[in-house]
Formats: structure tokens, C-alpha cells, sequence
């Protein structure tokens, strides 16, 4: 009995929270067709899952009543053994649901292929993002730009993100727009987005979804999905030097190339480990090892500032990944993902 009144109220608690009673519930309010698909596609396999928990429940609780020892007028069978009617309904019903599950699961794995382009009248654009330790980077190749912790795009325009990593493996994630694509050091993974609409004043929020590090958790930044007008001006705007009148949060740089992108790693250690090297080398009298552990930075503790660069070194984006195929002797290096090939293939 105890485990039935814990799993009453945890489906409770689930329940309050899908409808939006916990707070920013970013799954349940999506902005494009793609979150919106993917999360009726997640209710609808919770509504038939209900479909099986519910009764269970309930029967669980009302078994517990009916034959409980102070009843006296509960039916007593000891010989009972078979009901046709009950074996139907308890493997007939869950084979019926797992078989619409699978179909589903089969259906919204193609229709969602993160790879697979949105079908628009407009032709996508094209950004680049890099996961950076520990920021997001977004490079316009078409627009020669790049920004640092925001990415703005043009309304019902389709998006075809390009993404990787310049460090270990994270996940590029916006919420309300679809679901999250890894990024990897070396390989190039594809995301196809778009917002029905134009995004709050504060836009949309990302961020990385995959652990990597003491600054994992700054690694965060705004989706704006702006008009193609005002997306058009801050293009301009950014190229001409002039982003801050946009966004005067944001710090306006020139360019944006492999020097630069060196200098933009945020921190060396988490604070305590620089702390912890300090005192050891203190502790040793080495004096190289404490100039050492002085000289490091710790990790940030909130998101590396909105920055826009004029231009970007051509191709800085595939020698990112090329950085990292060196040991892959003799083969082509160029960046063009595998799996781009093999979605083109397939008519996708």
C-alpha cells in the first residue's frame, strides 16, 4: 500500500508540473514546428502510457480495499485459476499501445530528423555554432559575422545550424524551438529550427545540455527570432561596428580569427583547484609550480558577455574541425559531415 500512495503522489507531482504549475516549462511551450511536433509527440506517448498506469493504480488501490482482512463479504476463491477475459485485456491493451508507440517512435524519427531541412518558402540560413569552453560561439558565413552567447535570426526562416566543438563533447540546446543535437570536437552535426514568430524581448534560452566542465553551467545564451527587417538592420549594424546600437549589453570587437579565438578561453581551473595547487606548492616550496597555479584563472561564474565581430576569418569553421582530424592520415580532412552525405542521399 505504502508504494501505491508514493506512486499516486509522484504522478501528482508530474502532473502539476506538465501543466506549468513548476515553473518555466519551455517543453510544453514551443515556438516552432519542430518543438511543437516533438512535444506533442512526448504527451501523446504519455496520454497512452495513462492509459496502462491509471487502471493499474486504481485496481492496485481498489484490490487493497476490497480484500483487505477486515472484509468479511470479499468473494474467497481459492480455486480460482483462469479468466479468459482477464488475460486478453491485460496482454491485448499494453501489445496494442507498445505497437502505436513504435509506429510513432518510427514516424517522429524521420518527420524530426534534426538533419532532415524544413520544407519554407524562404531559403534557410545558414549558422555555424561552436561550443567553446565555456561559450557558444555563432558564426553567419553567408553575412561574414560572428556573435558570442546570442544568435538572432529572421521569423518562419528556416535554420540550418552547422555545429561543433572546439573542446570535449556538449549538446546545443534550444528548448522551445526543438530538441538537442551534440556538438563534438572533429565532426559536424546538423540542426534544423524555426520560429513561428518573433521571440521576446529577452529571447529564447539555450544553452548546453551535455555536462563538460566546472563552467558547464555558464554555458548559456539568448535565441532572438526577430523580424527580416530588424534582422537585416543589426546585420548591418554589426558589420559597420555599430552592434551595441542593438544590443548596448553587448561589447562590439572587429574580427573574429584563430588568434582571437585563443584568447577567448574562459578560465583554467575551478577556483578551488587553483587554491588546492596553491597551497600544495606553497606546501613544497616549489616556486615555479606556485607561479604557475597564480598566474591561472578560474572558471567563470556567469556567462561570458554578448560580443559581436565585424568579420570572420574565411573558413574558420572547418579548420576548427580540421584541428582535430589530424590523425586521420591521408584522408580528406574538409569538413563536410558524413552524415550530411548520407541525408542527401536518402532524398532528405
Amino acid at each position: 500500500m505504502r508504494q501505491t500512495i508514493l506512486a499516486v503522489l509522484s504522478l501528482s507531482a508530474m502532473a502539476a508540473l506538465l501543466t506549468g504549475c513548476g515553473g518555466d516549462m519551455v517543453l510544453l511551450n514551443s515556438k516552432g514546428p519542430v518543438g511543437q511536433g516533438q512535444s506533442d509527440l512526448m504527451m501523446t506517448a504519455i496520454y497512452l502510457m495513462l492509459l496502462v498506469v491509471i487502471p493499474s493504480i486504481v485496481m492496485a488501490l481498489w484490490f487493497g480495499w476490497q480484500y483487505r482482512a477486515s472484509n468479511k463479504d470479499a468473494d474467497y476463491k481459492p480455486t480460482w485459476a483462469h479468466s479468459t477475459t482477464i488475460e486478453i485485456v491485460v496482454w491485448g491493451v499494453p501489445v496494442i499501445i507498445i505497437g502505436i508507440l513504435a509506429w510513432l517512435t518510427w514516424w517522429g524519427s524521420h518527420k524530426y530528423d534534426p538533419y532532415r531541412p524544413l520544407e519554407s518558402d524562404k531559403a534557410p540560413l545558414t549558422i555555424q555554432a561552436v561550443a567553446e569552453p565555456f561559450k557558444w560561439i555563432f558564426i553567419y558565413p553567408e553575412q561574414n559575422i560572428a556573435t558570442v552567447n546570442e544568435v538572432r535570426f529572421p521569423e518562419k526562416t528556416p535554420i540550418s545550424f552547422k555545429i561543433t566543438s572546439n573542446f570535449t563533447m556538449n549538446s546545443f540546446f534550444i528548448p522551445q524551438l526543438g530538441g538537442q543535437i551534440y556538438a563534438m570536437a572533429g565532426m559536424q552535426t546538423h540542426l534544423h529550427l524555426l520560429a513561428d514568430g518573433t521571440s521576446p524581448a529577452e529571447g529564447y534560452r539555450g544553452f548546453s545540455a551535455n555536462y563538460s566542465g566546472y563552467g558547464f553551467s555558464q554555458m548559456r545564451f539568448r535565441a532572438h527570432s526577430v523580424t527580416d527587417t530588424q534582422f537585416a538592420e543589426w546585420v548591418a549594424a554589426v558589420k559597420a561596428g555599430n552592434g551595441t546600437s542593438i544590443n548596448a549589453a553587448a561589447k562590439q570587437e572587429v574580427v573574429l580569427d584563430q588568434a582571437v579565438l585563443a584568447t577567448l578561453k574562459d578560465g583554467d581551473r575551478s577556483k578551488h583547484q587553483i587554491e588546492h595547487l596553491i597551497e600544495r606548492a606553497k606546501a613544497a616550496g616549489d616556486q615555479a609550480a606556485l607561479a604557475k597555479a597564480e598566474a591561472m584563472t578560474p572558471f567563470p561564474t556567469k556567462p561570458h558577455p554578448v560580443t559581436y565581430y565585424s568579420s570572420v576569418e574565411p573558413k574558420l569553421f572547418e579548420t576548427i574541425i580540421n584541428r582535430y582530424m589530424s590523425n586521420y592520415h591521408g584522408a580528406d580532412h574538409t569538413a563536410n559531415a558524413h552524415g550530411s552525405a548520407e541525408h542527401a542521399a536518402q532524398g532528405e
